[in-house]
């Protein structure tokens, strides 16, 4: 009772555990005739047009990009493109992923993907794009280990500043309802890996949707939809970060984790493990130890 009294007040930050892959990021100038190829990758990216005139294609949807010009797209978005306008272009591209839910919802919720220079998004994320773009063609982030949290800081505050601004923007009342029951979803597909309750894949998804009121179908759509990656997909994710976890911790021995993850047995865990990481359990255990 004395311990409750002296304690007045106590704030807590929430428990967070996520991971943002960043891939390719770069700063290039090319000449008048330089185009590249229609094409698509399983991340999301950023294309910003530093000077010249740069025509893109996002699924078949033609955009002119101008200097300051910003375009957003998600994984599996076919796009190429090409300078125009007779002169050198400069653009800066970078390539990202995250599993952080709700910004990732955020990322596939948006309805747009070019943002021109005076748009409330190419305005507010430009400082923090600035930073990294000034990062990039230094080259310091390569060598020292200062610089590379540097990047590290500009890079959360990009995250920052582009899911406060797109929340603000995507409030279609029809989208909103829909990634709800995505959220819903996901965090039920999360409880399924905490609560070692995995079944089938097919079995945990079709048991989710039945819970929510919705076909298997229908919730593969929506999910992907507002994920960018099927249910399935999802849970791989998981499944692989939570198995990662366990791994780096000693005192659980293999079998102990294969059962904590809800395999019948440890060779099925390795097979899976290895079919993710293309390596076994014990195999990544003795690497992250050595």
């Amino acid at each position: 009772m004395e311990q409750k009294e002296r304690q007045k007040r106590e704030y807590m930050l929430p428990d967070m555990d996520s991971t943002f892959r960043v891939f390719g990021a770069h700063s290039r100038t090319v000449n008048p005739e330089w185009s590249y190829p229609l094409h698509k990758h399983p991340m999301f990216e950023i294309n910003l047009v530093l000077t010249g005139t740069q025509q893109f294609s996002v699924e078949r949807t033609s955009y002119t990009q101008q200097a300051g010009d910003l375009l957003l797209f998600r994984p599996g978005d076919q796009h190429e493109s090409r300078a125009s306008g007779g002169e050198e272009m400069t653009y800066y591209c970078l390539h990202f992923d995250v599993d952080e839910p709700s910004f990732r919802e955020l990322l596939c919720r948006s309805p747009r993907c070019f943002y021109p220079s005076d748009s409330e998004l190419a305005m507010a994320i430009r400082p923090a794009l600035d930073n990294l773009i000034g990062l990039t063609v230094s080259q310091e982030a390569v060598l020292r280990t200062e610089a590379r949290m540097h990047v590290l800081s500009a890079l959360f505050q990009l995250f920052a500043v582009l899911s406060g601004t797109l929340s603000k923007l995507n409030q279609d009342p029809v989208v909103l309802r829909n990634s709800e029951l995505a959220s819903r979803v996901a965090i039920m597909l999360e409880e399924a890996v905490e609560d070692a309750a995995i079944m089938d894949d097919k079995d945990t998804i079709s048991s989710i949707a039945a819970a929510v009121g919705y076909s298997t179908s229908s919730v593969n759509r929506l999910f992907t939809r507002a994920f960018g990656v099927s249910p399935r997909q999802y849970l791989s994710t998981i499944m692989l970060k939570k198995a990662k976890l366990l791994l780096m911790d000693p005192e659980f021995t293999i079998e102990e984790i294969s059962s904590r993850l809800g395999y019948n047995n440890i060779a099925h865990f390795s097979r899976q493990f290895k079919r993710w990481t293309g390596e076994s359990p014990s195999r990544f255990r003795d690497r992250f130890h050595d």
